[in-house]
């Protein structure tokens, strides 16, 4: 049997500077708990993937209130999350494909 390798999770910097300040203090805590959790080990498993500008990237939905955008980079074996939002519209969406069209 082959070892299950262990994902490094990159997070974009505005997740860190923007969406988490949607978030107290344990809530982000919880968020970050939970993502280490289920995209540390085949995250290509989890997820959904996504379509058009976003098709190379995956949404979790965590805690049935909070959508994650990522990309699985299997050969750094790396899961670089580009967006976390709440779940009650596509802004989290608009915010992934505004931060991949600034970031060429």
């Amino acid at each position: 049997m082959i070892p299950v390798r262990r994902y490094k999770i990159k997070v974009h910097k505005l997740v860190v500077t923007e969406d988490s300040k949607r978030f107290d203090a344990q809530t982000k805590e919880k968020i970050k708990r939970k993502c280490k959790e289920l995209l540390s080990f085949e995250p290509e498993k989890v997820g959904v993937p996504l379509r058009f500008e976003l098709k190379d990237y995956r949404k979790l939905v965590i805690f049935n209130s909070y959508r994650i955008v990522y990309k699985v980079l299997k050969e750094e074996v790396l899961v670089f999350i580009l967006a976390v939002g709440i779940r009650r519209d596509s802004e989290v969406y608009l915010e992934a494909i505004k931060r991949l069209k600034h970031s060429h």
